[in-house]
């Protein structure tokens, strides 16, 4: 089960990519678009199932570069700040 759903995160992940551009995460129309929703619920079935996304430094990075351009851009607001 794990391994569909991360396959279809995958499959997902490569949609918004063609719809939305290669930086998909950060455009506006991405957010609230069937795509989107169909990605949090995979993500949220993840969850529930007890995976745990191993992470590296590189991706650890590229994640805080796309919080400050979700800032930047008003889409995300940091709770500790």
């Amino acid at each position: 089960m794990i391994n569909e759903l991360l396959e279809k995160r995958k499959i997902l992940g490569e949609i918004a990519a063609e719809l939305y551009g290669d930086f998909w995460i950060t455009n506006d129309e991405f957010w609230g678009s069937p795509t989107e929703r169909d990605l949090q619920e995979v993500n949220e079935q993840l969850l529930n199932l007890g995976w745990e996304e191993e992470v590296d430094e590189d991706q650890i990075m590229i994640a805080d570069m796309i919080m400050e351009m979700l800032k930047k851009g008003g889409k995300f607001e940091d709770p500790r700040e």
